[in-house]
């Protein structure tokens, strides 16, 4: 009897040992890709006692959104990151555009697929119902604005992986920006290209957030509606993921007028990272509360 005790008692230690060697490879791990990758080692240093904004469209409401004003304005005002929205042109081609189509937000009509980029420098960018100067930007050239000045985070619509990569090294910026992707196939494809690569998936469930944590180099994870709640937040904290979050539509509808409530739930979880339509308003409220610097 005392001989399967012994062996019991054996087993469990070593079991002990296993999981504290595995985690704590998977901590070196992370460690190590802080040191190697700009984005994630400035927002998880910044991230320790303030919370991060980042700009929606990349500070739209002062310019038309995904311009290189917009950009230029964003890193005027002191702002984290901005999202910037890519897609692929006729002549394979990285732009920025959000839409499929350029009708909304161009003088122009139809999909940004069917144009050569030089067939779109015909065209215009809006800002609200107005005609600007401003063209549908490379994203070569939004990069080189951007670089050591705010952090990019690439929504990447229709993209193919191994040409954006080779595009961010050209300009060595492969670890200065953050990129969401949605689904699982899709983070495994640009972790084959780069390991260290800042993604930022998509997360609605807690069984999401586990694997995630598990599985993922980067300690960023994109919450929703479904996942952005105290009990969801308090396994992200345990586990050191840098949550992102949006107060598009009804939160930021309601700070912009006054209303504070919608936007004190979001900050007392204590994400990470806010996006938002408002980045300034966001950022000096944020202060008031020393919760920016």
């Amino acid at each position: 009897m005392m001989n399967i005790a012994h062996k019991r008692l054996t087993f469990q230690l070593l079991f002990v040992i296993g999981m504290l060697f595995i985690f704590s490879c998977k901590s070196n791990q992370i460690n190590n890709n802080f040191s190697k990758n700009y984005a994630l080692k400035t927002i998880s240093k910044k991230a320790k006692k303030n919370i991060l904004v980042c700009a929606h469209r990349s500070y739209h409401n002062n310019a038309p959104e995904n311009s290189l004003l917009s950009i230029q304005k964003a890193i005027e005002a002191n702002i984290d990151l901005i999202e910037i929205d890519v897609r692929t042109t006729k002549d394979s081609i990285l732009v920025l555009m959000h839409d499929g189509e350029i009708d909304r937000t161009t003088n122009g009509k139809g999909k940004i697929k069917d144009y050569t980029y030089q067939e779109l420098l015909k065209f215009n960018l809006k800002s609200n119902d107005s005609i600007t100067n401003e063209k549908i930007p490379l994203l070569i050239d939004a990069l080189k604005l951007s670089k050591g000045k705010v952090i990019p985070n690439l929504d990447l619509k229709a993209v193919n992986y191994r040409q954006l990569h080779k595009l961010l090294k050209s300009v060595g910026m492969e670890h200065e920006v953050i990129s969401y992707i949605g689904k699982e196939e899709k983070v495994k494809e640009m972790y084959a290209i780069d390991s260290l690569y800042a993604i930022l998936p998509l997360v609605k469930t807690i069984e999401e957030i586990e694997y995630y944590t598990n599985n993922d180099n980067s300690p960023l994870q994109h919450f929703t509606d479904e996942s952005f709640k105290e009990d969801f937040m308090k396994i992200a904290h345990q586990n050191k993921q840098l949550v992102f979050v949006n107060t598009l539509w009804d939160e930021d509808d309601e700070f912009k007028k006054g209303n504070t409530k919608r936007m004190d739930d979001v900050i007392n979880l204590r994400p990470a990272i806010i996006q938002t339509d408002y980045p300034k308003l966001l950022i000096e409220y944020l202060r008031r509360k020393k919760l920016h610097d």
